[in-house]
């Protein structure tokens, strides 16, 4: 079974526009509960992101998010966040949860999706930030991904760790493959703004920038977030 965006070639035509957008896109990632997610939508992020690695303190089953989703705005993209996967634990996961986007963390030189099967899908990489970005990362992924997201390094884990990026790689990563940038690393309501001057990415993510807890959000630091990175 395909994924159903498979039949939404006009809302794929409207999220391409999306990426020449002005106003900076804003991502809330690792909603772990149908309430969060629900208040969350209510502030009206342009998409939110489900962490589907079961070694993250923001893993959240397939099968929850499926339910959760059903009554959500459909202008809100939902992104599917995934490391080292499989093309069939990704094909599972995008059909039982509807996704729009897959975000990828880690992948082998050889790993593809296949395209004809994906077609439909936006395809994020998250390149791992260490010393730079290999400028033969973009031929791990097909189809090309879309946008790349600029997180911080940690060699023990992947996102959601609150440590503060580096804006000058994430810079370097727009001049040197001319994409649209997502910034993410270390984000909260109180730099934000700081972050979109220094860097003017394409959009920003946040995950541990806006919890309570790891896996709560506090909806007013939510609220705090997407009003601070769109003024």
């Amino acid at each position: 079974m395909r994924p159903r965006n498979l039949q939404r070639s006009s809302q794929r035509k409207a999220w391409k526009a999306d990426l020449s957008k002005m106003s900076v896109f804003v991502k809330i990632c690792g909603v772990c509960s149908r309430k969060d997610l629900e208040q969350i939508c209510a502030s009206e992020p342009d998409a939110v992101g489900f962490v589907f690695w079961p070694r993250s303190g923001r893993y959240v089953r397939p099968e929850q998010v499926a339910g959760w989703l059903r009554s959500i705005p459909e202008q809100i993209k939902k992104v599917g966040v995934f490391v080292e996967p499989s093309s069939a634990e990704v094909e599972a996961v995008a059909t039982a949860c509807h996704l729009d986007v897959v975000q990828i963390h880690l992948t082998s030189n050889d790993w593809k999706i296949d395209r004809p099967l994906f077609q439909g899908l936006e395809v994020w990489l998250s390149p791992k930030m260490q010393a730079g970005v290999d400028r033969n990362i973009l031929s791990a992924i097909q189809p090309e991904p879309s946008v790349l997201l600029a997180d911080s390094f940690d060699p023990e884990t992947i996102g959601g760790t609150g440590q503060l990026g580096s804006w000058d790689r994430a810079l370097a990563m727009k001049t040197d493959f001319g994409k649209p940038v997502m910034l993410a690393g270390g984000l909260h309501a109180d730099n934000v703004r700081e972050a979109i001057a220094a860097v003017q990415p394409w959009g920003v993510d946040v995950s541990s920038g806006v919890e309570k807890e790891t896996g709560v959000k506090d909806i007013r630091k939510v609220k705090r977030f997407i009003g601070n990175a769109r003024k």
